[in-house]
């Protein structure tokens, strides 16, 4: 009928294992338990039987919890039937032992293994009067495979595990990698290239209103224009091949000159002897979001003036763009430049601070220092 479900007996990822299995063990099993004419033996033999192939084809489905109390159960029906009809019967928790191995804790499988052996300890007891009794050696043989399979199986499994979760976590920290570095690129592309290109429209713009009135001066801007064009197209290969050391000291000296080129007049205070910064990575990060800040000074402050104080308060260096423009609306504070900026300072440990006034806007950039280099100079 369309639509119903049929039973199945075993996982179909298990493929013919599991049929070749009862085909192997339990037909000899019957065999050997119905051998004796006690009908009270028979009985128990055919009932342990039927729990046993049960016991089997459940733990095929079962995990956790039920997979040790289902084992357990298989356990208790083999004792059963070992200490009625031959001790040798104990044998056939061979079929078990490989299945329990997939158990998914450790204490399960402590608790499993305990009752193997307890259940070979009782039948010994009963059956001879004392738990160390085997009736045959093979039997000491017999436990120590069943103890020593399920273990194997285990540790298989657990191995197995691990590889997979570390390939998983490989696969993750590959895909972390590569969106590093787009953030890096993005970061890059943004405050370089978009610092360099405003300058070339300063240029083109102041250009095109003196073409008509002082050519030699628009040569010299235009001759200006090419040169910040062949900068742009080495710093975009530094992006590129991540070699572009950018330091604090000419970072400030090329703000200067982008904000005088914009109008606006600048004053820098630093200190006579720069300390060590711990990385030059760290120092990258600085000057980049610097210039960040600065570039946003030049588009959006509508300035006059604006003073760069760069001084040291251990543990760290500060510094400070303060403008006299018209400060920073809502729709700049949360913009990509401050965000950029944000984001620079975090991955060196540092920070950024803003306040906004009529009379301006004051950015502090904070950076932490390694204490005991501090004093050398840059």
């Amino acid at each position: 009928m369309k639509g119903s479900v049929g039973v199945k007996l075993f996982p179909k990822s298990t493929g013919p294992y599991p049929y070749l299995w009862i085909l192997i063990i339990f037909p000899q099993y019957f065999i050997n338990a119905l051998q004796d004419d006690n009908l009270t033996s028979k009985v128990t033999a055919l009932i342990t039987g039927i729990i046993l192939i049960y016991v089997f084809r459940q733990m095929y489905w079962l995990g956790y919890l039920a997979l040790l109390l289902h084992f357990l159960l298989g356990i208790a029906a083999l004792t059963a039937v070992s200490i009625v009809v031959d001790p040798s019967m104990m044998f056939y928790a061979i079929g078990l032992v490989f299945l329990f191995g997939y158990i998914e804790h450790v204490r399960n499988l402590v608790i499993g293994i305990a009752g193997l052996i307890i259940a070979y300890l009782t039948v010994a007891l009963v059956v001879n009067g004392d738990p160390l009794a085997f009736d045959n050696p093979y039997q000491v043989v017999f436990l120590l495979v069943e103890a020593v399979i399920p273990t194997a199986v285990f540790m298989h499994e657990r191995t197995k595990n691990l590889h997979h979760q570390l390939d998983h976590a490989n696969e993750q920290i590959v895909t972390l990698v590569k969106e590093q570095e787009r953030d890096r690129l993005a970061r890059d592309l943004h405050d370089t290239l978009g610092h360099t290109l405003t300058m070339i429209v300063l240029k083109s713009e102041l250009a095109l209103r003196l073409i008509d009135q002082d050519r030699d001066k628009v040569r010299r801007e235009i001759g200006e224009i090419e040169q910040i064009t062949r900068s742009a197209l080495r710093q975009t290969r530094e992006i590129v091949s991540s070699n572009r050391h950018h330091s604090l000291t000419e970072e400030l000296n090329e703000s200067k000159r982008f904000l005088e080129m914009k109008g606006i007049s600048v004053t820098i205070c630093s200190p006579e002897t720069w300390p060590q910064i711990q990385q030059s990575s760290d120092e990258t990060m600085l000057s980049l979001a610097l210039r960040e800040g600065i570039t946003n000074v030049a588009r959006h402050s509508a300035a006059e003036h604006c003073r760069i104080d760069a001084r040291v308060e251990y543990p760290k260096l500060v510094l400070e763009v303060k403008d006299d423009g018209v400060g920073i609306g809502k729709e700049l504070s949360g913009g990509s430049g401050m965000h950029t900026m944000r984001e620079r300072m975090q991955l060196v440990g540092g920070t950024v601070d803003f306040l906004t006034e009529e009379s301006g806007t004051t950015l502090c950039f904070s950076l932490p220092l390694n204490e005991k280099k501090a004093g050398v100079g840059l």
